[in-house]
């Protein structure tokens, strides 16, 4: 019988959000998104819905809870003291997604088009 050794630590624990759209998210970047550490602003309004920011797109959604909590886990090679070769660090706990379910509008600020304000 093998063992998984598996690590939590809380204090540790960083902030994921999982993402859904009805499209694709694409870039002109060399390794798409996963060359990209920030693609994108989401911002949770007061009203419980969430605004994600990208470029002069944005994109209205809301927030729903997971029916059973994911977990990002890391493998690691595991030291000669575990009886187990691997190591499993659990990076975060995602207990809600984000869905966007409308098309992105434009919008275009007055610093970007450096219009004078009236």
């Amino acid at each position: 019988m093998s063992q998984i050794d598996i690590q939590y630590r809380k204090s540790e624990l960083r902030e994921f959000c999982l993402i859904e759209t009805q499209g694709s998210l694409e870039t002109d970047k060399p390794g798409g998104l996963r060359g990209q550490q920030r693609f994108a602003a989401i911002e949770r309004q007061l009203d419980g819905k969430v605004l994600m920011k990208i470029g002069v797109h944005r994109v209205e959604g809301t927030v729903v809870p997971l029916k059973k909590p994911l977990a990002v886990m890391v493998k690691e090679k595991n030291s000669k003291e575990s009886p187990s070769d691997t190591t499993y660090t659990i990076q975060s706990i995602i207990k809600e997604k984000f869905i966007f379910k409308l098309r992105p509008v434009v919008y275009l600020q007055q610093e970007i088009l450096k219009l004078p304000t009236v």
